[in-house]
């Protein structure tokens, strides 16, 4: 379990570093792309609510985690509002990033529910 927590911390630090990074110094052929920030953020963000699932264990999700896919949106939130004073102002805060960042974790939690509760893959012990 250790482990598992430790990608999930990895993956929380990768996310806030893309998030908190000025503008700038992303490639601006991305934004010639429609829609790609969105999918970005639900990748991202989708990534992090597997990963999530995934560090509760097999089978039915304990009720001690069950509130991870809350501090998953939470945090969504937090990158977004941090976004306008760490990138020195040339980011801002998006209620449609926010969005996009809430429908990835919840979306791949509950597929990576399926799969860890046993329902998409066979149990092996």
């Amino acid at each position: 379990m250790g482990i598992r927590r430790g990608i999930c911390a990895g993956h929380l630090l990768l996310i806030a570093v893309l998030s908190l990074l000025p503008a700038w110094l992303f490639p601006p052929s991305l934004s010639g792309i429609p829609g790609i920030d969105k999918w970005m953020h639900v990748a991202m963000y989708g990534l992090l609510g597997a990963l999530f699932r995934w560090a509760a264990g097999q089978g039915k999700v304990p009720r001690a985690v069950r509130w991870l896919p809350v501090a998953g949106i939470a945090y969504g939130v937090l990158m977004e509002y941090l976004q306008r004073w760490a990138s020195g102002g040339g980011r801002m805060f998006s209620w449609g990033d926010a969005g996009a960042n809430l429908a990835g974790v919840v979306l791949f939690w509950f597929a990576a529910d399926r799969v860890m509760a046993g329902e998409g893959i066979t149990k092996t012990k």
